[in-house]
């Protein structure tokens, strides 16, 4: 195990594990590396034809690790633009993974965890599944290509109101929406998400190859622009004194949630 971040495989299909279940699988320098590696693993091995991306524990992700953000605000040294580089990384080694990638999400996806699984090409949730916007809430925009993808399949209008206005979907208004292909009760979701990889792959690898190329190309060349656009217009919300505010009072509360009584 990487990271709390674990590869394993099951003949043809490969599976990644967030395991870091005591951070909720916050994102942060070291996690982006982990899934990197698994990735890059993934691509250098070259005989997978599917690969599922879960996670342990009650959160899929929580999004960004605002303890660390916070603290990096704090210093004024460039931490909180490098995490954020590292997550665009991984993105783009996401999306130009030459076979399909499959979300299992069995519990909320927040912030940067909404959009990694937004990254995937297909996405199986729980029932028990919510997909959260939060950057709203914290006086910031979007990163990790959240405001791309949702862009990309609902129209601006639609994703501006999920990102202005809604900033929460149940695992089933994501799936009217077609942000998710499919929803199970969640002790069938495993073998959902198998059920899934195993459609994938019942289409010769080459076809799969091909058409995952043909239906991603011509968006995903503007992808590297757009992460990049978001960082820059991350950082400028970040350096307001709302940012800061709201970051270092969603940390506080945290603090006396998981504080003993």
């Amino acid at each position: 195990m990487r990271n709390n971040i674990s590869l394993t495989s099951h003949e043809d299909l490969a599976v990644i594990t967030l395991g870091n279940e005591a951070q909720a699988n916050t994102i942060d320098l070291e996690f982006c590396g982990g899934l990197l590696r698994a990735l890059g693993d993934i691509e250098a091995h070259g005989k997978y034809r599917a690969v599922i991306l879960r996670a342990t524990g009650r959160i899929f992700s929580a999004g960004g690790n605002l303890v660390q953000i916070l603290e990096g605000l704090q210093r004024s040294d460039g931490s909180l633009e490098a995490i954020i580089s590292a997550l665009n990384d991984l993105i783009l080694k996401l999306r130009r993974l030459p076979v399909p990638v499959i979300a299992s999400v069995q519990g909320a996806a927040a912030g940067a965890g909404f959009s990694l699984a937004m990254a995937c090409d297909l996405v199986v949730a729980s029932r028990a599944a919510r997909f959260v916007v939060g950057y709203g809430k914290l006086g910031t925009s979007t990163d990790g290509g959240l405001s791309f993808h949702l862009a990309r399949r609902l129209g601006s209008a639609r994703a501006l109101e999920i990102l202005l206005a809604r900033d929460s979907l149940s695992a089933e208004q994501a799936r009217s929406l077609g942000l998710v292909q499919a929803v199970v009760e969640p002790a069938a979701l495993e073998e959902a998400a198998l059920a899934m990889a195993r459609s994938v792959m019942s289409v010769p690898p080459a076809a799969v190859r091909e058409m995952k190329g043909l239906v991603g190309g011509a968006s995903e060349t503007g992808l590297e622009q757009h992460l990049e656009d978001e960082k820059r217009a991350f950082l400028r919300c970040a350096s307001t004194e709302a940012f800061h505010q709201r970051v270092a009072g969603f940390v506080e509360r945290s603090k006396s949630k998981n504080s003993p009584n």
